[in-house]
């Protein structure tokens, strides 16, 4: 009997482990990862197959899985949280360059690992390595950060040929304006406008520069009328004129003063008709050319005269209409 009793415990004992080791071994607390936390549930004792989620804190990154599973007693490889790049404030302070488009920035500035950030010079400054350009792209990829310096903009006095102005100091700076006066016969090269040039990241804009005003001349046109004459016209100017009576445009009406003289030609020339076609009669004189107010006569015979007998050249052609 006791014997007996012996075997079935065995047995037991035997089918327990049997079970024990086809559902595999738990796991205890799972590991903890730096800059991160677990987001589920915490349990005592944690089944194979069942797994935790993790996340990192803020600005950190995580490389690897987000979860780690529990695999016959031991946890799979739990995931890293990545330092972020962080630029201090100061140095943005010393460096006169801010956020591109930041609030009210902290005491420090922190960049995500993997992810880059815009940075730009305060106004009136550009880079110091480019002095074209205020911003400058920033990435975080685990190397040391080098932070831009920017430096004043600023624009010497200049010196302007053929021309001069009021000079108040030797240095300017961002936005300072000053007004050139060209001597006469010159013309600031690019004017927008009252002649002032202003301090810019390239310079001063337009360029202090006065050149060789362009002007062109019309006091008479044959056979036309200027109408409101001037002596002179500068380049831009416009010069309405009228053809006399029996005379046309040989262009337009108006002409532009350009840098290359007038951009039609100021003349007039005398209207003129060509012979009538007629199909039906003839007319006479005959000429291979009708100056204007010509005057020819219809011939309709020997039909019977069913049309107009003379016919005037007007500005308009032949009026009325040659015809039978």
């Amino acid at each position: 009997m006791k014997n007996w009793l012996l075997l079935v415990a065995a047995f037991l004992l035997w089918q327990s482990c049997s079970s024990q080791n086809e559902r595999g071994q738990n796991c205890s607390a799972p590991p903890r990862i730096q800059n991160g936390d677990i987001t589920t549930l915490s349990e005592k004792q944690y089944r194979t197959g069942s797994s935790v989620q993790f996340r990192c804190q803020k600005y950190y990154a995580m490389e690897g899985q987000n979860r780690s599973f529990c695999d016959n007693g031991t946890w799979t490889e739990v995931p890293i949280c990545l330092d972020p790049c962080m630029i201090p404030k100061a140095e943005l302070e010393r460096q006169k360059i801010q956020v591109k488009d930041g609030m009210d920035a902290p005491e420090n500035t922190f960049v995500q690992r993997g992810h880059s950030i815009e940075l730009t010079c305060k106004t009136g400054y550009v880079l110091a390595a480019n002095a074209s350009q205020s911003a400058s792209i920033i990435h975080c990829d685990g190397t040391p950060l080098v932070i831009p310096n920017c430096e004043e903009i600023t624009c010497n006095s200049p010196r302007v040929l053929n021309g001069s102005f009021q000079s108040v100091k030797n240095i300017y700076h961002d936005g300072d304006l000053i007004r050139i006066q060209c001597d006469s016969g010159f013309t600031l090269e690019t004017d927008y406008g009252g002649k002032v040039v202003e301090c810019t990241k390239n310079g001063w804009s337009p360029s202090p520069k006065c050149i060789l005003e362009i002007t062109c001349q019309a006091d008479y046109i044959e056979h036309g009328t200027i109408l409101s004459p001037k002596l002179i016209y500068k380049e831009g100017e416009i010069i309405p004129f009228s053809c006399d009576e029996g005379y046309r445009y040989v262009d337009r009406s108006d002409a532009l003063c350009t840098k290359n003289g007038w951009s039609t030609k100021l003349q007039c020339t005398e209207m003129q008709c060509p012979p009538p076609y007629m199909r039906i009669g003839t007319f006479r004189p005959y000429r291979t050319q009708y100056m204007y107010n010509d005057v020819i006569e219809i011939w309709c015979s020997p039909m019977p005269n069913y049309g107009n007998k003379f016919s005037k050249c007007t500005a308009n052609g032949w009026s009325p209409p040659p015809f039978c």
